[in-house]
């Protein structure tokens, strides 16, 4: 008789509202893990002062074990190595984890047990600046630097993020697998707000919009996006244009910023209305590991511009247009285009891509001692 396998996943991110693109590469992996591997017993430990509800999908499939400590309490225990994840679920379960399975960088404290990391990309060593103070902040105290090296097996979502591994952090390349995320789209049910945060507004009827994403994240190069759409609204063909920000909110002053729509957290129903309305897509960010969102949208056929930065060149469905992200004029020029002739701009998706490769997170599991 086959023993099972006891493993334990940090299912945070699987919970948190604002963990966009991370939050939904980290469902379709768990999703496809607990489908598949029948010989493990899975063990989801979320924190904080009231305890979340896991996806439907998981109902009866994991056990789900609540460490009820407020969050700012837990990571500085975190800090100064008084819990760690895996002690503290053990101590309340009595269960002996074979491997911890971190879905993101995060307060886990020093692990006992071995450990893969799913690692999405290493912008905050690439460039400081591209995040705020208080996030250079939390990626020292939580010393993600330490805790990719430490891990047992190495994740990526992309070729470039594991040669950044390598490169940056000196990792050697057998520790690192690279996997493609899957890109479907989920449609958990109701628009999921912010606390006394009102339904956004609409664009007029019968106007046209492009989406962006988030706004008040310096990586993400918003600008570019506004400076885009501004240039081409001077002309009288686009006055109708808007541009949908999706997530998070930001002190850039826009001009005309009546047509500027801002979507701070939208479920994901709504984000496959918006991608399939959209009349295209941008996506100028200084640097990314994957850029799942143009994967989402490749779904629906809708143009996409994106950077030439960072692994997008890798990555990319075809027929997205890569334009430098230091050159609004030339997103202005690429923009028109699409938006006069939007069929020859359909981006190309491959149906096999919805499916998360999840191969050598099991093979990794298989190998550890029962």
């Amino acid at each position: 008789m086959t023993s099972t396998r006891h493993i334990l996943v940090d299912a945070r991110p699987l919970v948190d509202p604002n963990a966009g693109g991370v939050g939904r590469v980290t469902r379709q992996v768990l999703e496809s893990l607990v489908q598949s591997a029948n010989d493990v017993t899975w063990t989801f430990a979320t924190t904080g002062a009231a305890k979340p509800v896991l996806p439907e999908t998981f109902t009866g499939r994991v056990i789900h074990v609540h460490i009820p400590l407020p969050n700012k309490i837990w990571s500085v225990l975190c800090m100064f190595g008084l819990k760690s994840l895996d002690r503290e679920v053990t101590r309340r379960t009595s269960e002996t984890y074979k491997a911890v399975l971190l879905p993101n960088l995060g307060f886990v404290g020093r692990l006992t047990a071995p450990y893969a990391l799913i690692l999405h990309d290493l912008s905050f060593l690439i460039e400081p600046r591209w995040f705020t103070p208080k996030m250079r902040l939390w990626h020292r105290a939580v010393g993600a630097s330490g805790q990719i090296r430490r891990a047992n097996r190495l994740f990526a979502v992309s070729e470039t993020t594991a040669c950044d591994a390598e490169r940056l952090l000196k990792i050697p390349r057998d520790k690192i697998e690279v996997f493609h995320p899957g890109t479907k789209i989920r449609e958990p049910g109701t628009l999921r707000l912010r606390s006394g945060q009102a339904r956004n507004r609409e664009p007029a009827p019968n106007s046209r919009y492009v989406l962006a994403f988030g706004e008040s994240n310096p990586r993400k190069n918003a600008s570019t996006a506004i400076a885009a759409v501004a240039d081409l609204r001077e002309d009288p063909q686009f006055t109708d244009l808007h541009l949908i920000f999706i997530g998070g909110n930001s002190k850039l002053e826009i001009r005309n910023s009546e047509w500027t729509i801002r979507k701070n957290i939208v479920s994901d129903v709504e984000l496959a209305h918006l991608y399939q309305q959209a009349a295209a897509l941008l996506y100028p960010s200084w640097y990314e590991g994957f850029g799942l969102p143009l994967h989402e949208a490749a779904q629906f056929g809708t143009p996409c511009l994106a950077s030439a930065h960072g692994a997008l060149p890798e990555t990319v469905p075809e027929g997205t247009l890569l334009i430098p992200p230091t050159k609004p004029h030339l997103w202005a020029s690429a923009l028109r285009d699409v938006l006069t002739n939007p069929d020859l701009y359909r981006t190309s998706f491959d149906p096999t891509r919805q499916v998360t490769d999840t191969v050598g997170m099991r093979q990794w599991i298989q190998s550890l001692p029962q």
